[in-house]
């Protein structure tokens, strides 16, 4: 029974490993990977490393199942090195993942990302209109959202269009949608803290609560650097940066608010990981010294 049950563990893990890189380079099919200096037919290359979907405005999407099937590889290679690392940490630290820990994740990804993307949105959305703004267009990926609901041609992380909006009041706009998912996350590390949550419903909360935690320094920094919002997705431009500036605060102390803020919310949602860690080291201290 044990030997079957062990067989069934490393099944499921071979799975969720598989999965995982098969996912990803999907994923990646969202990913707009390379653009040229000029195209007439403007044609818009996604994938990665290599692209396997290539869309143009005038014609039929194109799909590269080599580059797929490679980009697959690619990632399920790198899944089962995630997995090794994060088993032999498990072991040393004994903060033990289960099979439900990893592959859960790996299915509520792009939901409880695009959820908070969308709170992302709404939050210009709310902000724009109470600031005197009229609110006029609204995306996530590739649905419309207002004026009409429905589905559109070209992918787009999220976009929000309010018009009317003067020099302060366009600061406080852009500020909006990081502000936000900040302060939704703020509420759901609390209620994760402070309510009793079953275990599927922690883990959608907690990946809900991250990608809300990373919204406000990815967008400050990372287009500082050359790269997008997400990494590969999102804007190009520091929006929240920009925003603060319009309000007239200084760079400075932005970066020191997001800084102490991202640092508290990072410490709340990792304490039960580093309390685990600390009375390790704890039991590790009593018994060197007996």
């Amino acid at each position: 029974m044990i030997v079957l049950a062990s067989k069934i563990l490393r099944l499921r893990s071979l799975f969720a490993v598989i999965a995982s890189g098969i996912f990803v380079s999907l994923a990646t099919g969202l990913v707009e990977t390379w653009r040229p200096d000029f195209s007439i037919m403007e044609y818009k290359y996604y994938g990665y490393p290599l692209v396997w979907r290539v869309t143009a405005l005038s014609g039929p999407t194109e799909f590269r199942l080599t580059s797929l099937l490679v980009d697959a590889t690619f990632w399920i290679a790198i899944s089962f090195l995630s997995f090794v690392i994060l088993k032999k940490i498990s072991l040393e630290s004994e903060i033990f993942f289960t099979f439900q820990d990893l592959f859960l994740p790996l299915v509520l990804f792009l939901p409880m990302g695009f959820a908070m993307d969308f709170v992302h949105e709404f939050g210009h959305a709310i902000w724009g209109v109470s600031l005197g703004g009229r609110f006029s267009y609204m995306q996530i990926a590739y649905f419309e959202i207002y004026p009409r609901l429905g589905i559109t041609p070209q992918f787009c992380l999220g976009q929000v269009v309010v018009m009317g909006l003067a020099e302060f009041e366009s600061g406080l706009f852009l500020l909006g949608g990081s502000l936000t998912t900040n302060v939704v996350s703020w509420f759901l590390v609390l209620a994760l803290l402070k309510t009793k949550l079953g275990h599927s419903t922690q883990i959608a909360l907690k990946m809900s609560g991250l990608f809300g935690l990373l919204d406000l320094p990815f967008y400050v920094f990372f287009p500082q650097i050359g790269l997008r919002h997400w990494v590969f997705l999102g804007g190009d431009k520091p929006e929240p940066l920009l925003g603060a500036r319009k309000i007239g605060v200084p760079d400075p102390l932005f970066y020191i608010v997001t800084v102490l803020v991202t640092f508290g919310l990072t410490s709340l949602y990792l304490k039960a990981s580093w309390e685990k860690v600390w009375n390790r080291l704890m039991r590790a201290h009593t018994h060197n010294g007996n």
